[in-house]
């Protein structure tokens, strides 16, 4: 777009009073009317770059819909978008009545609907295009509770909608019948079955789909609609038939889309091969398919009037959409149900009311605000009845509501505070719907639900941080000792109930405090244990309290003192080296710079091992040296969530007025009133609620608590009116963005030094009073003493690391190591013994480090090997009181051989799986049918001639060497005429380049392909020339369920060498293409 017409675009937008068309007219003072400042059309066009984590947009739907409905009447484009809808695109699919509010994937949009002027023609399944209707951005408008839109064809589309149902209006060019047809099976994710009929001047159906973010599991929608006008004809359609005066269709659909299937999250990583699986949302951003098997239903009617289509939603049954849209819409017509639902949006808009300020943040303010209270949305029917998780048909308490669709790993950081903050009782509604939803399995979580599914889509274990926060936000009407006890239930359980993993890898975390290799799991498992500690802390069972918060400081296993970062550890104890903070390879959505800040319960032991809050501030600055870098730079990356936190940090630093210049530069540069507004997913109102928390001058930073750090507000004036009375007034006169820092404040008319709010303020409500300026005040909030909590208790005085960690001797030989302690706290002695074991000694073995406070010491140690020893992994541990473990791995092996370069577990014991990860998904070859295959722990096999020893490694141990550019210095190497391997590939085929080096120093270049170990669930032959050389019909789970499927070890096509010469070493190149792995098992010369 040129800067000439964005600013045409601008000015446009800012009329009040009027529904927003996206090229609407110029700025005015503010109006009584809070709808007047809505733009639903933010968030629908690309405000920044695709990262890879669902596109730049906010993926916003602009269609009707009321707070919390469970009626999304909205346009689809051809090109689609999380939300269905995108303003690039000028094509329109039709109006579907379900969406998702700015996913990072596909979802919902079941039944579109499309008017059209003239009869139906050829099917609609396999002539999609024919029905697709071109419109312009002039010719639409929008504003809370309406869309409207007249498409090219002069069919002019109105919606409006109640909670539970809506009502369309079309108005068709005179001349012409008007033709509404109904796809049933129109679902984006596609219809696993589906049926409708026409009745009259009723149609009513269902359908079977589901497939958020190339997951499995589908739920069952229904809707009944009734039509104001006399049909004239009416038909169906399956497939490329098209059956005139047909009442009744059933069928099916495939996806719209292609289907990514969810990568699930990495869960144990043994060595420094196996980077983990991020489950990260991938979305599909090019044209929706609109050609295939399909099925609907078409109505025709005269042109002379326009035609009211009024249609119920349900998703327990057509008989609950029926009752819907009779106590719902009833006699009622559009114009009614449209000035209904704006006042419905102005009650509840009006729970923060802003007097002042420029009007494009009053816009930018307000959108945010309706994009906060737009889900989750109701899921109970009028009579109170809804469909479980166990899709069974329940009922809620009387005067309460069961919600659903639930971006937890999202919406745990803002989203959920605010609604517990403004709307209690929704948010208590909302704990209640989804503790009923876990008790209704087994008490199993999920992270990511859609309707009453479990997606297990992100990582972590979201929903107990959600609940803890509504509880501290005073959202209490719900069952909260029955949350607790089944909160505790999933976050103990090992493995799958219910046919979901709740949280992966728990074996190890239980275990080791952390999961190996998986920063980002270990922290939100951290995260979700304080949740469950300030829960159990507030109804007075302080054993559960007590044990959580110890099990909350998971992060501190994963610190490296010696390098000042949260990075991978595996599970022998060493560290992933070499170490790049923009390595996003090992992180979800996110990479180690932006996941270092994710500590929020305990800020100050994060900043005392960083060396005290100047370091921190330092490292602080120079992470917001951009606000939105993406996953591949180790700066700020606010477009997404693990990032939205830290601004506030600098609290803790005691340099607040830092965190009101970042707040005003991400509220200026990365939020704004137009289509194009935001920078990245609004995940179903996380962005959003940032947006409006961070205009109010005040944050939630530590999910599961209520205080609030203070950043200073945006506007003048601001009043907040809670649902359960509580009232709340800000001021701040001249506030605006040239004057973003805050000078002093007072709380109730005091005086206060400090940058943040006990949680009695937001349970109480209050009066802040700031004084704001143009220049930092850098004494507000600079004393260690107003620095926030720290919620240390249960976690460490100091911490340890030795570097490196794994080392590899010979027998005979030595080598040294460092061993780090960092103190947490104020430092002093620590004593330290080493525990060696037979064959293994180190010297020192034993003393006593003085550390001073936030500072660390050093000793450097020397590990020495008998001659005699076995070769095989030894542990040598560290007992340092009160610092947790540590301890260096010596590799006893020799020189030139594939012990002595083995990166990766890739072969388990049945009855402990999870020590081994042979893909970075947690899977891994069985020890027991290997061996019942011949391929024991030492065995030599043979194949075409050559003859390899099979790894000796006791299971669990690292057995195979990762290709990620090693080179193998052999010793004894023949002169030979071939080389070769066995392996296999994870994660798909893999080529990678061999380079052989000879003893003369010439070299040769060879390319060597394996298969996957899987063949993707034998869809395929091997390829590149491998031939299987062991088969085995299962394979392990890190959670301990065998995978019934067959996986392959394979003999590559040998490279053939150079017969006359001495090869020297070979090196095995990381594989450049491709996401999967290259694994070597064992290499062989002959020939």
């Amino acid at each position: 777009m040129s800067k000439r017409l964005a600013a045409g675009l601008f000015a446009l937008l800012l009329v009040p009073l009027a529904p927003f068309a996206p090229t609407a007219a110029s700025a005015a003072p503010a109006a009584p009317d809070l709808t007047s400042y809505v733009n639903p059309f933010v968030g629908s066009q690309d405000g920044g770059p695709d990262f890879g984590h669902g596109g730049g947009a906010g993926m916003n739907f602009p269609g009707a819909v009321t707070p919390f409905g469970m009626m999304q009447w909205s346009p689809d484009t051809v090109r689609t978008s999380g939300g269905g809808y995108k303003y690039e695109d000028n094509r329109l699919r039709g109006f579907s009545m379900t969406h998702i509010s700015g996913p990072g994937c596909t979802g919902a949009q079941d039944f579109p609907v499309v008017p059209l002027s003239g009869t139906i023609g050829r099917s609609p399944a396999t002539h999609g295009a024919d029905y697709v209707q071109t419109f312009k951005h002039e010719n639409e408008q929008a504003s809370p509770g309406y869309y409207g839109v007249t498409t090219d064809t002069g069919v002019k589309t109105e919606l409006t909608a109640t909670n539970r149902a809506g009502v369309g209006r079309f108005t068709f060019p005179a001349g012409k019948p008007g033709t509404v047809l109904v796809n049933v099976t129109g679902s984006i994710n596609g219809v696993e079955d589906a049926e409708a009929t026409i009745k009259g001047n009723t149609v009513y159906g269902w359908a079977k789909t589901g497939g958020f973010c190339g997951t499995k599991n589908q739920y069952y929608v229904y809707f009944h609609a009734t039509f104001d006008r006399p049909v004239k004809a009416y038909g169906t359609w399956k497939d490329d038939s098209v059956q005139p005066g047909d009442a009744d269709a059933r069928g099916s659909a495939p996806a719209k889309v292609p289907q990514i299937a969810p990568k699930t999250v990495g869960r144990i990583h043994n060595g420094p091969a196996g980077k983990p699986l991020t489950p990260e949302r991938r979305a599909f951003t090019g044209d929706v398919n609109v050609k295939g098997p399909g099925t609907g239903l078409y109505l025709q009617f005269d042109s002379d009037q326009p035609v009211q289509m009024k249609s119920g939603l349900s998703y327990v049954s057509v008989d609950g959409a029926k009752a819907n849209l009779k106590r719902e819409v009833g006699g009622h017509d559009f114009d009614k149900v449209r000035d209904d639902a704006r006042k419905d949006w102005q009650k509840r808009l009006g729970q923060v009311k802003i007097t002042g300020g420029a009007a494009d943040r009053l816009k930018t303010f307000y959108t945010a605000l309706y994009h906060a209270f737009l889900q989750p949305y109701v899921f109970d029917d009028a009579d109170g009845t809804y469909t479980g998780f166990d899709y069974r048909t329940h009922k809620v308490r009387k005067g309460h509501h069961q919600y659903a669709t639930f971006s937890g790993w999202d919406i745990y950081r803002s989203e959920a505070q605010l609604l517990s903050f403004l709307a209690p009782d929704v948010a208590s509604d909302i704990a209640q719907s989804m503790y009923d939803d876990a008790h209704s399995i087994g008490d199993v979580w999920d992270r990511w639900s859609h309707q009453n599914t479990v997606t297990g889509v992100m990582n972590g274990d979201p929903y107990h941080s959600i609940i803890a926060s509504a509880y501290a936000f005073g959202a209490r009407d719900f069952d909260a000792k029955g949350a607790l006890t089944s909160m505790t239930a999933g976050a103990e359980r090992v493995g799958p109930k219910s046919g979901y993993t709740e949280r992966p890898g728990n074996a190890q975390y239980l275990k080791l405090g952390y999961v190996p290799g998986d920063v980002a799991t270990t922290e939100e498992y951290g995260a979700a244990d304080f949740g469950i500690a300030q829960l159990a802390g507030r109804l007075g069972d302080d054993a559960t309290a007590e044990k959580y918060m110890q099990r909350s400081h998971g992060w501190q296993n994963l610190y490296n003192p010696l390098n000042g970062w949260i990075q991978p550890r595996f599970a022998d104890g060493s560290f992933f080296s070499p170490f790049d903070p923009a390595d996003s390879g090992w992180y979800v959505e996110g990479n180690g710079a932006q996941y270092h800040w994710m500590t929020y319960p305990d800020v100050k032991s994060l900043f005392n091992a960083m060396g005290g809050r100047e370091e921190a501030a330092k490292r602080l600055d120079a992470f917001f040296a951009k606000l939105n870098a993406g996953p591949h730079e180790p700066l700020a990356y606010l477009g997404n969530e693990p990032s939205l936190q830290s601004p506030w940090l600098y609290a803790w630093a005691g340099k607040p007025y830092r965190t009101q210049d970042v707040v005003r530069r991400a509220r200026t540069e990365l939020f704004k009133p137009t289509p194009n507004g935001l920078v990245g997913n609004d995940d179903l109102g996380t962005m959003s609620a940032w947006y409006v928390w961070a205009s109010m001058g005040m944050y939630p930073v530590i999910p599961g608590r209520a205080e609030l750090m203070v950043n200073g507000p945006e506007f003048p004036k601001i009043e907040i009116r809670r649902s359960s009375g509580q009232q709340f007034t800000i001021t701040a006169p001249g506030a605006s963005d040239s004057t973003p820092y805050v000078q002093s404040l007072k709380v109730d008319g005091k005086a206060t030094s400090k940058a943040w709010l006990p949680e009695s303020f937001a349970s109480k409500g209050g009066k802040l009073d700031f004084t704001m300026g143009s220049a930092p005040n850098t004494e507000f909030g600079s004393a260690e003493a107003d620095a926030p909590p720290s919620f240390g208790e249960g976690g460490r005085s100091y911490l340890t690391a030795v570097s490196p960690g794994l080392i590899p001797l010979e027998p005979g030989g030595s080598g040294t190591t460092t061993l780090r302690v960092q103190s947490l706290t104020g430092g002093g002695d620590v004593t330290w013994k080493a525990n060696p074991p037979a064959g293994i000694t180190v010297t020192p073995s034993s003393g006593t480090l003085k550390v001073p406070a936030s500072g660390h010491a050093d000793q450097q140690v020397t590990i020495s090997v008998a001659a005699d020893a076995k070769v095989d992994y030894h542990s040598v541990p560290f007992e340092i009181p009160g610092a947790g473990d540590a301890g260096v791995t010596v590799n006893v092996a020799h020189k030139g051989t594939i012990e002595w370069y083995q990166n990766n577990a890739g072969i388990s014991d049945d009855d402990n799986p999870g020590l081994a990860n042979f893909d970075g998904g947690g899977w891994s070859y069985s020890s027991q049918a290997l061996a019942a295959a011949g391929f024991g722990p030492g065995k030599q096999v043979t194949w075409n001639g050559f003859t390899f020893g099979w790894p000796g490694r006791k299971p669990g141990q690292l057995d195979n060497v990762q290709a990620m550019g090693q080179t193998v210095e052999l010793t004894d190497a023949p002169k030979a005429g071939k080389l070769a391997f066995l392996g296999s590939a994870g994660n798909g085929d893999v080529q990678t380049t061999v380079t052989v080096t000879y003893t003369d120093g010439s070299t040769q270049n060879a390319t060597v392909g394996l298969s996957d170990w899987a063949l993707s669930a034998d869809a395929y032959p091997p390829r590149f020339g491998n031939e299987i050389v062991a088969k085995t019909p299962y394979r392990n789970s890190g959670d301990g369920t065998p995978d019934k499927i067959n996986v392959y070890v394979f003999g590559a096509a040998p490279i053939g060498l150079d017969a006359s010469k001495q090869v020297k070493s070979f090196k095995l190149n990381t594989p450049s293409t491709g996401g999967g792995s290259f694994h070597v098992f064992a290499w062989a010369f002959g020939g």
